[in-house]
């Protein structure tokens, strides 16, 4: 039987190795996304000598996300009967891991892919760029930003941590997110706990602020995936400062140009961040399927 137990800071060594060895690297599974959002999916995990197990609390109920570890070539109908998991629902099951799953149960699972949790991928060139007609709006503001403002950008140590966290308490109190979706509630909750743990995470983690006139704007955190990918977990502008949230987006990236794709996470199904991402013209998807095994 699997032993879970509550995912917490001491387990990041040993859970990243097993993230490392996934042919597909989800954002929802990266430790620190996974941490940081803890308190609202109670992560559990278990290891054994192949994979990191996976439970998330899903409206009251825990259900499997994807196991971590080496994909290919195991049988994995067989994995599962051993661990006595027939019945139990999978879900964020990145779509490299969805095939394999899929051929060793002859093709019988439907195509019940989750597009509210498929994740962005990007070229990073592209977005420093922002060359031609599809980033005409982006170059614009970008641009305005650039040319009308006194910036600077820093990158993010832990002396910066404490107005890092003011600036986040000022961004919660826009009107434009006060209204929004209760998922930024949640969200707000994550960010406090990688920037109160920060010294923990530095290193693991990059982040840089953008300021106008020595006063923060924007800021941004992500992770290194490998030596292709980086994701950005979160972004926040001030919406009244027109263009800072381009221009934040477009300043970080030129830090990691030897990077090819920035995983810009998923858009949660909420209309309006669907068509922002929509609009920055992604160039794949890490595409994601739940199911439940017979």
């Amino acid at each position: 039987m699997l032993d879970f137990h509550p995912l917490t800071l001491e387990d990041k060594e040993k859970y990243e190795k097993y993230y490392e060895l996934c042919m597909e690297k989800s954002s929802d599974t990266s430790f620190v996304n996974l941490w940081a959002w803890s308190d609202k999916y109670q992560a559990k995990i278990a290891f054994d000598k192949d994979f990191c197990w996976i439970k998330l609390k899903d409206n009251g109920q825990y259900v499997y996300g994807p196991p971590l570890g080496i994909w290919q070539n195991k049988n994995w109908k067989k994995i599962f009967e051993d661990y006595g998991l027939q019945k139990q629902k999978f879900s964020l099951i990145p779509e490299a891991l969805f095939k394999q799953i899929n051929l060793a149960y002859q093709n019988i699972f439907s195509d019940n892919t989750q597009r509210d949790n498929w994740e962005y991928l990007y070229q990073i060139a592209d977005l420093i760029t922002l060359e031609g007609e599809k980033y005409r709006n982006q170059r614009k503001l970008s641009n305005q930003f650039l040319q009308n403002n006194n910036y600077n950008l820093k990158e993010i140590h832990t002396k910066d941590i404490e107005k890092i966290k003011t600036f986040q308490e000022q961004w919660m109190l826009q009107p434009e997110v006060s209204e929004r979706h209760l998922m930024l509630e949640h969200e707000n909750t994550a960010v406090c706990k990688i920037l109160n743990n920060w010294q923990y995470l530095e290193g693991k983690l990059f982040g840089y602020y953008l300021s106008v006139d020595e006063n923060i704007v924007a800021y941004t955190i992500g992770e290194v995936q490998d030596e292709n990918h980086i994701v950005i977990h979160f972004e926040k502008a001030l919406y009244a400062i027109r263009g800072s949230y381009p221009a934040i987006n477009r300043l970080t990236l030129e830090n990691f140009s030897n990077y090819q794709y920035v995983n810009r996470e998923q858009d949660l199904g909420i209309v309006g961040l669907r068509r922002a991402k929509e609009e920055y013209n992604p160039v794949s998807f890490i595409k994601k399927y739940e199911l439940i095994l017979p």
